[in-house]
């Protein structure tokens, strides 16, 4: 274990003593109808299922504790892992209009989540599968026993990669490539297969391509907008974006 390494992931985020702990505030709701959402979920291919076992992320290194922060999807600590993309700490002060954007798409993450998995059937998780395997964060048996396909935190990270590019389009790459890596995080973590991502990762574009048609959407993402520009404005980084740079490497350029 890299010391260094950990103490950077809990100061991008709380993660490592909030993961799986129910939030307190109400859930909101979504910007999608049901019927939106169970269109998109037929979008959704079916597939084979795989044995998703393997995995070449060891635990301790960067990249593995960049995973257990990654874990944390719900907002307002999910916004933090834009920090280092957007240059700057959201976490600083309370962000209002980001986080009921982020919690409403989150929301809709969740409905399409829920309609894939029951359309497509349960797909067992690599956990599940090979019990000997370790997560990188506490599961219970009920999480552990639970469907893995579409991976909704794939499904999130692509509506939030999105979202911040609009919110920034001068870095529209690199928070892309964040939203790609939060998905990728639960192949990390062993509560995905590559399948489950790349299943969570169509969702999350069909979904945003409806979400953006939504003037409830395009009213909070201005009110946001404004409170990204503020953050950036500050001249505030987020400690933890070294450790980052030695887990993803290079970032691409913005745009």
């Amino acid at each position: 274990m890299r010391p260094a390494a950990a103490l950077a992931a809990c100061a991008l985020l709380t993660a490592c003593a909030t993961a799986g702990v129910p939030s307190p505030a109400p859930t909101p709701q979504g910007y999608l109808t049901g019927e939106q959402i169970a269109r998109v979920a037929t979008l959704i291919p079916d597939t084979i299922l795989i044995d998703g076992a393997g995995n070449p992320v060891e635990p301790g290194t960067d990249r593995w504790w960049m995973a257990i922060a990654h874990a944390e999807i719900r907002p307002p600590e999910a916004a933090q892992h834009f920090d280092c993309a957007l240059g700057t700490r959201l976490a600083a002060r309370p962000r209002p209009a980001l986080r009921r954007l982020m919690g409403r798409l989150l929301a809709d993450a969740d409905s399409l989540t829920r309609e894939a998995s029951r359309l497509h059937g349960p797909h067992p998780r690599p956990i599940a599968v090979h019990r000997g395997l370790e997560p990188c964060q506490r599961v219970s048996p009920e999480v552990r026993d639970s469907p893995s396909y579409p991976a909704a935190g794939a499904v999130a990270g692509t509506l939030y990669g999105e979202t911040f590019a609009a919110l920034a389009p001068d870095r529209a790459g690199q928070t892309r490539r964040i939203g790609r890596e939060i998905g990728s995080s639960r192949i990390v973590c062993r509560m995905n297969s590559e399948q489950d991502v790349h299943a969570g990762e169509r969702g999350g574009r069909e979904l945003y391509s409806l979400i953006v048609t939504s003037a409830e959407f395009q009213a909070d993402l201005e009110a946001a907008r404004a409170e990204v520009a503020a953050a950036r404005a500050e001249g505030l980084t987020n400690p933890s974006c070294a450790a980052e740079r030695r887990a993803l490497g290079p970032m691409p350029d913005g745009g």
